[in-house]
């Protein structure tokens, strides 16, 4: 039966599909369901898998086959089966949705459980490899054959191929394993199986999956590995991976290239070891292996990222600093305000205001006028206290204490006994008296504490509270005052100290006071982040990370990161201000624009305002609406007021909420109760500016202004998931 598969004729099979998984992908508007295991299909998925299906059964109408998104037919049939086709019609669905490029069509045939014939299609790479178990391969590359030896570049690393939305602690287990050996290990993120080709062209060595796995998502893969001189094992008995069996779960496997193998072969028997092995068995084993991947490595990774983010920015001008480095690092020039812009198609930028507002943009390759921007809106401020002038008060001759200015709405009392630091912007002497030299400064240590009064002063403190007065009970105490303490400049002393400048070349400062203590994950499962600053550096770093991660469109993408939003947007750096409007007319005049395609480029234009939103409280229910209420880790919250102190209408968010089902993400919708007046934020305001498209939206939290602030971990994995989407429409 072997003999008698044409490789030509499963080529022509599989381009087809890859023609019209790419129709789909082009057209960008695709249905997005959930299926039963709560993972995504698109009708891409379901035209390849009836298209391939059809096209095998009439080529080999003898041999059966089995597709995932067929209904699989009883074991008691398949058991009797010597021969079968198990597809995959669209390896890759998260990475088809989230328009990446890296999925793939897996076509393999199986002879009594082994896998015989393989043939792989990277779509967007225009690359299809083949192979049989006898060894026969090949390689097309845009409809030309080559040779397909196994054999890449040589590399002093080992190069682990892992899933890029599926990694999981079973995998890094073995990472950690390898690098105990001595090896320099480096981590290739991968979708679908594009990691099996890189395997079997030799460009990455060994590939693990102890996650949960499907047979037609490995059987093509193992053929064109082995078949290169690689090897696949089953990690739970060291033997084969079989298929067709009663569940069509694949086992925990490890797949080696055949450089490693080749050292397996001549005796290092260290890639097998059982104390490798032993733990990817009991671990597999546990009743984790079954967990749908809704809480995996990756989407706590991000909810680290976050908190990492935001210890490292204790003020705007620090969010702002850390975003401008990110944006660097990915390729983006920094333009100036008051120079003359040179923009091109493709070409990708970024300018900031104030040290404390930023504005990135990707020009998109399509005609500005018709096509029009993607803008994902935040702010980089949060409530906190600033530092007056003069702020030296000293106490009864012993303490000293800091004269602040609460900056928005902060719940105060949470601020009580709570170890404090401060940072912020600190003007110098210049050479131009109209331009201050700046830097910033981040204390990074405990300097002071704001200390409540004990409850034997006030006994009905835990029944009537205690009203605080701004000027009187929010003072922070920073030292001691003996007899050698110089009280006279002491903060300008002690900035002058902490950044190495004299005393005499500070001008001014912004300073500001933050919590020392850096945030967390915690709960049963840490399956909440504990942190200040959620509100709003999450969507900031959120539409970050998406912006640097979507691909080149027709569009022109824009992350706008305002400051000031929790004083009223009412500044040159604010949302209030015409910044934003002043950068998209230098964008569209800088493409050889005229008024005309300025408002036309308005107008096709849809924006995302980002804001954190209020998750149901377990202890206030009857604060929320009673039926809208979002709670932490069901999604990303659509906000809607019927006197428009949101811009969301039913047009915009029907909007958003195609986006999240092409994301595969789920979303909510919050309405305030209309008993209670709500807060406002960014999208109103910056409407007064253009009049385009928009909605406002925000992950769900308790305690917003709060020291600290409570998200949820799959919230922030969802909203990147739904911002990258939104970037690559």
């Amino acid at each position: 039966m072997v003999d008698r598969i044409k490789v030509s004729d499963i080529q022509c099979i599989i381009e087809q599909a890859g023609v019209l998984i790419k129709e789909v992908y082009d057209k960008r508007n695709f249905n997005v369901e959930l299926k039963g295991d709560n993972t995504p299909v698109t009708e891409a998925d379901k035209i390849s898998s009836e298209y391939i299906t059809s096209a095998l059964k009439k080529l080999y109408p003898e041999i059966p086959v089995i597709s995932e998104e067929a209904s699989l037919p009883v074991y008691e049939e398949r058991e009797k089966w010597v021969y079968a086709w198990i597809i995959d019609p669209l390896d890759g669905t998260k990475e088809f949705i989230y328009r990446n490029g890296r999925f793939c069509i897996n076509i393999a045939l199986v002879e009594k459980g082994k896998p015989v014939f393989g043939m792989i299609n990277s779509v967007c790479d225009g690359e299809i490899l083949w192979a049989f178990a006898s060894g026969e391969k090949g390689i097309v590359k845009k409809g030309k054959e080559e040779a397909l030896s196994g054999i890449g570049e040589k590399s002093s690393k080992l190069r682990v191929a892992v899933s890029r939305f599926h990694i999981t602690e079973w995998e890094l287990r073995y990472v950690d394993y390898l690098k105990s050996l001595g090896h320099d290990v480096e981590l290739v993120p991968l979708g679908a199986s594009s990691k099996h080709c890189l395997l079997a062209k030799g460009e990455v060595d060994i590939c693990p999956k102890f996650g949960k796995c499907s047979e037609w998502d490995v059987a093509a893969g193992q053929v064109l590995v082995e078949a290169t001189g690689g090897c696949v094992v089953n990690a739970e008995t060291g033997g084969e991976v079989r298929y067709n069996k009663q569940n069509m779960i694949s086992p925990p496997f490890v797949m080696f290239g055949k450089r490693v193998y080749d050292e397996i072969k001549e005796g290092n028997k260290t890639f097998l070891d059982f104390k490798a092995k032993s733990v990817v068995k009991n671990d597999y084993l546990g009743a984790r292996r079954n967990e749908i991947k809704k809480q995996d490595i990756m989407e706590k990774q991000y909810a680290k990222e976050l908190v990492e983010f935001i210890h490292e920015s204790p003020t705007n001008f620090h969010a702002v600093a850390n975003a401008k480095k990110e944006l660097l690092g990915n390729g983006y020039k920094q333009l100036f305000s008051g120079e003359a812009w040179q923009i091109e198609k493709g070409g990708k930028y970024f300018v900031t205001k104030n040290h404390s507002s930023l504005f990135a943009f990707e020009i998109g390759s399509g005609e500005i006028a018709e096509e029009g921007f993607k803008i994902i809106c935040a702010h980089s401020d949060s409530p906190t206290f600033k530092i007056k002038p003069n702020a030296a008060m000293p106490v009864a001759g012993k303490y000293l204490k800091l004269n602040t200015e609460v900056y928005g709405g902060p719940i105060m009392y949470t601020w009580f006994d709570r170890p404090l630091s401060m940072a912020g912007r600190v003007m110098l002497r210049s050479l131009n008296p109209l331009k201050p030299a700046t830097q910033f400064v981040n204390f990074k240590r405990p300097l002071m504490v704001i200390p409540h009064i004990a409850i034997h002063f006030n006994r009905a403190v835990n029944d009537q509270g205690n009203p605080l007065s701004k000027q009187k009970d929010m003072l922070p105490v920073i030292a001691m005052i003996n007899e050698t303490f110089e009280k006279d400049n002491y903060l300008v002393k002690l900035i002058a100290e902490e950044m190495g400048v004299s005393q005499e070349d500070i001008l001014d400062f912004d300073l500001t006071l933050y919590e020392y203590e850096k945030g967390c994950l915690f709960g049963a499962n840490e399956e909440f982040i504990s942190s200040g600053k959620l509100d709003d550096l999450a969507m900031a770093h959120a539409g970050l990370k998406a912006f640097v991660a979507s691909e080149k469109c027709r569009k022109t993408k824009i992350l706008a990161i305002f400051d000031n939003e929790e004083v009223g947007s009412g500044t040159k750096q604010g949302a209030g201000s015409p910044i934003l409007r002043t950068i998209v007319e230098r964008i569209v005049f800088g493409l050889g624009g005229k008024p005309e395609d300025l408002y036309r480029a308005i107008h096709n234009s849809f924006m995302i305002s980002a804001d954190m939103a209020h998750a149901l409280h377990p202890n206030y229910v009857e604060k929320h609406d009673p039926t809208n209420h979002p709670v932490i880790n069901g999604g990303p919250v659509i906000k809607i007021n019927a006197n428009q102190k949101y811009i969301t209408d039913g047009d915009s968010a029907a909007v958003f909420k195609t986006i999240c089902k092409m994301a595969g993400v789920p979303c909510q919708e919050f309405v305030n109760h209309s008993d209670m007046a709500g807060g406002s934020t960014l999208g109103n305001i910056l409407l007064s500016q253009m009049e385009m498209r928009g909605v406002d939206i925000g992950n769900p939290m308790w305690a917003m202004h709060s020291v600290r602030e409570t998200g949820g971990v799959l919230d922030h994995a969802y909203v990147i998931k739904a911002f990258t989407t939104f970037y690559n429409i």
